[in-house]
């Protein structure tokens, strides 16, 4: 999607308009509560054969006419439908193309994935489900909160190891940043952004032995070759534009710099059996696979992989003889209390199985030259 608008091609054969009911459905991603996370749906009558078709999206002011139908260079409107115009256009919506029989019985469902590359609509997404306090409790859920921990662990061997004695770092994108999440007391200077003011302003309140401003991890306001390390703590997956962000990260850092970079994997285990891109989260316009960052994304942008590994993997898959979507147990009806000594002894896993691990931990050295 460019912005709210975008097209859709697909193929379909179908009989004449008797046999089926065809309808666009859309819903936020991951989420159908009718009506609030309903963006509508559009019935069409489909030209009968085995055809090749496209949709015609364009949700700048939501209506009946937000999406046609075009087969053969024809456009259709919607026969009828209905759409909810306080939907709030997160990031990522799920679009079902459904084809139900004559008595109204779903046949088949067809997913794809939409990504609204809306800024304005990002910051207002930013704005209504995160704050500065972390993950909900441990004792209800403790999956995440604990990979935390166990993340956190391993962060601080590699900020040790990796960056100098008196040196300085960028955190891009920090939310509450993990420095101070770790320790207050490291022997480097930490220079903090994030572009949520509220957030910035507290945190520099509460840690202030470290530096803090306000700007886009994407535009780093530092000279060229001016900080020996950047972090990048699950931000790049946020990003639109990662090739030229990975580029303004290599230009702060002084030759022989150290990138390090957490991100979720687009090709972990539930996506991988799944067989369909599932990001981790409805703000997630980009997530890459741990093969596209080490061996593409940051070799063409000026860097050496020095060290990687994963976080976690997810091995109690459910649903995978169902046509619902696979899920791994630990992270939805068995994220609780009881199955916290296996979570702790997955957590571990995904170092020695990075391709197909929940998260990728890459250390990534700019060259000298």
């Amino acid at each position: 999607m460019d912005g709210r608008r975008g097209t859709l091609p697909f193929r379909y054969a179908v009989g004449t308009g008797d046999d089926y009911i065809f309808t666009v459905d859309i819903w936020a991603y991951l989420d159908k509560r009718d009506p609030d996370q309903h963006l509508g749906w559009w019935r069409f009558e489909l030209p009968s054969g085995d055809r090749q078709a496209e949709l015609a999206l364009d949700f700048d002011q939501i209506s009946m006419a937000s999406v046609t139908l075009q087969v053969d260079g024809t456009s259709y409107q919607a026969l009828d439908g209905w759409q909810n115009p306080d939907y709030p256009f997160d990031p990522l919506a799920d679009l079902e193309l459904v084809f139900r029989n004559a008595q109204g019985e779903v046949q088949r469902i067809e997913p794809t994935l939409l990504k609204f590359s809306d800024r304005d609509g990002l910051r207002r997404f930013y704005a209504r489900h995160f704050a500065t306090d972390g993950y909900t409790s441990a004792e209800e859920a403790p999956f995440l909160p604990n990979l935390h921990a166990y993340k956190l662990d391993r962060l601080e061997r590699l900020f040790t190891k990796h960056i100098p004695v008196g040196g300085w770092v960028v955190d891009v994108g920090c939310g509450r940043s993990l420095f101070s999440d770790i320790d207050t007391t490291f022997p480097f200077t930490v220079f903090a952004g994030d572009l949520n003011y509220d957030s910035v302003h507290t945190r520099a309140l509460e840690v202030p032995s470290q530096r803090w401003s306000v700007f886009d991890a994407a535009a780093v306001p530092l000279a060229d070759a001016s900080v020996d390390a950047l972090f990048a703590g699950e931000v790049i997956e946020h990003l639109t534009d990662v090739e030229a962000t990975l580029r303004e990260w290599g230009r702060v850092l002084k030759p022989g710099g150290v990138a390090i970079i957490t991100t979720p994997n687009r090709d972990r285990l539930v996506s991988v059996v799944g067989g369909m891109e599932r990001p981790y989260s409805r703000d997630h316009l980009r997530e890459l696979s741990y093969r596209e960052l080490t061996g593409e994304l940051l070799p063409a942008s000026g860097f050496r992989v020095v060290e990687q590994s994963g976080l976690y993997l997810e091995l109690w898959l459910k649903n995978l003889f169902s046509a619902e979507p696979v899920h791994d147990h630990l992270q939805r009806g068995g994220n609780t209390k009881e199955h916290l000594s296996l979570m702790r002894r997955l957590y571990p896993l995904g170092r020695w199985l990075p391709r197909w691990a929940l998260g990728i931990v890459v250390v990534a050295r700019k060259w000298d030259t």
